[in-house]
């Protein structure tokens, strides 16, 4: 059996560009795999050598060594690269990227999700009552929430909870540990734009047991059930307020996270990465 070795670009602490991906498709999981390296500069030569989202300008070529695989993850630029190199298989993060990359490249196309980042399955203690409503990802993100939403909230005297620092790990564990639902809300991503898009914040926080609610997009379907399509503020409304009077309806989405997420848990995403050996 090849051993594996992840090619991951450090992720920059003191500038916006946080890299999660390098964390996550990079440090964590080859952390986590006691017989993988990352970044090893030399003797992998025999190794199956996953490249984590390089940068490549398109037009450009790179040296892949070893038995090499790309992971994509949100990099859709990288179809270019691909396209000159037919034989390297693609790794993508999900259903939605699979069928996105279909028509731009006919290399093999491996679907490894991001595993979430509850690794000790650590549960929630704070019953079905909904207090805090959590949104994260970037500042930049934050601005889009609509201010109906945020008067909303406040006349509900809900609290509005946001949150950007992306590691280290516990930090973001701890944050969802004290949401009770989660707001994905993201209208500067055209559905209409190819890209690579993934339900990766509803798995997290199904992890918790934490319903979502999103501004929906046909990534997120593969997480059904475990958050509400909605398209606009009054839907989003709605889905709350029966999520805050029916604590059976509460419930019983948090049981069904918590099963669906399991499938992303970091321990079942690695035996998807040992397959490749």
């Amino acid at each position: 059996m090849n051993r594996i070795s992840f090619f991951a670009k450090p992720p920059f602490e003191l500038r916006h560009l946080q890299r999660v991906s390098s964390i996550i498709r990079g440090e964590q999981i080859a952390a986590h795999m006691y017989d993988a390296r990352l970044n090893p500069t030399s003797g992998y030569e025999n190794d199956v050598c996953i490249y984590v989202k390089p940068h490549v300008k398109p037009g450009d070529d790179f040296n892949f060594e070893g038995h090499p695989y790309l992971d994509m993850v949100d990099g859709f630029q990288l179809w270019h690269l691909l396209r000159k190199r037919p034989e390297i298989p693609a790794i993508v993060v999900s259903d939605h990227s699979a069928e996105t990359m279909s028509h731009y490249i006919k290399n093999k196309i491996i679907i490894i999700p991001h595993h979430h980042i509850n690794f000790e399955r650590v549960k929630r203690d704070r019953g079905n009552t909904v207090r805090n409503v959590g949104m994260i990802g970037s500042e930049y993100a934050f601005q889009y929430i609509p201010d109906e939403i945020k008067q909303g909230l406040a006349n509900r005297r809900l609290k509005l909870v946001t949150h950007s620092v992306m590691f280290p790990r516990m930090t973001v564990t701890k944050f969802y540990s004290k949401m009770d639902v989660m707001l994905v809300w993201s209208p500067y991503n055209s559905i209409e734009t190819p890209a690579l898009y993934n339900p990766f914040k509803m798995v997290n926080a199904s992890a918790f047991g934490i319903p979502t609610i999103a501004l929906d997009k046909p990534a997120f379907h593969e997480m059904k059930d475990t958050y509400f399509p909605v398209h606009n503020v009054e839907e989003f409304f709605k889905a709350l307020d029966n999520l805050r009077s029916d604590q059976g309806l509460y419930q019983n989405m948090s049981e069904i996270c918590l099963e669906k997420a399991e499938k992303y848990h970091i321990e079942n995403i690695a035996k998807s990465y040992r397959e490749l050996t």
